[in-house]
C-alpha cells in the first residue's frame, strides 16, 4: 500500500499530518526489462511477444497482443468489452461484441495449445478479467 501524505508545520512548530489518499497496488508492475512475468507465462512489451514455458504464442500484433497485455497490466481487475476496445482499436466502441468476442476467442485457442490455465476469465454481464493460475 502506498499512501500520499501531507505534512505541515504550523508557526508554533506543531507538526500535522493528514493522508490525501491510499493506493492498494494488486497489479503486476512490469519488471525493468518490461516484461510481465506470471506462472510459466512472460508477456514482453517491449519486444511484443507473448510465451509460455519458453514457447512462443503467435498472437497478431494489432489485436490479440495489445488486447492481452491489456489484460494482464491489472490481473484482476474487470474490463467492460467497451474499454477494452477504446483501449485496443483506439476508436469509440459501436458494435463491439463480436470483434473482442473473437478476439478472446482466439487467445484462448492459441494458449490452449500450450496449456490449459484459462489466464482470460469471462465475468458474465460484464466483462473480462486476466487472472494468473498457478500450478499444472
Amino acid at each position: 500500500m502506498i499512501e500520499l501524505v501531507l505534512r505541515t508545520t504550523e508557526s508554533s512548530g506543531t507538526v500535522t499530518e493528514q493522508i490525501l489518499a491510499r493506493l492498494h497496488s494488486g497489479q503486476v508492475a512490469p519488471e525493468p526489462d518490461g516484461v510481465l512475468r506470471y506462472s510459466g507465462l512472460c508477456i514482453d512489451e517491449i519486444q511484443h511477444t507473448v510465451s509460455y514455458q519458453g514457447k512462443e504464442l503467435p498472437l497478431t500484433e494489432k489485436y490479440e497482443f495489445q488486447t492481452f497485455a491489456y489484460l494482464a497490466r491489472k490481473p484482476g481487475r474487470v474490463y467492460t468489452k467497451e474499454q477494452i476496445y477504446q483501449a485496443v482499436w483506439k476508436e469509440e466502441p459501436a458494435g463491439i461484441d463480436n470483434n473482442i468476442y473473437c478476439v478472446i476467442g482466439s487467445i484462448r485457442r492459441k494458449l490452449r495449445r500450450f496449456t490449459q490455465k484459462e489466464y482470460i476469465q469471462t465475468v458474465w454481464g460484464v466483462g473480462y478479467k486476466f487472472v494468473d493460475v498457478p500450478g499444472e
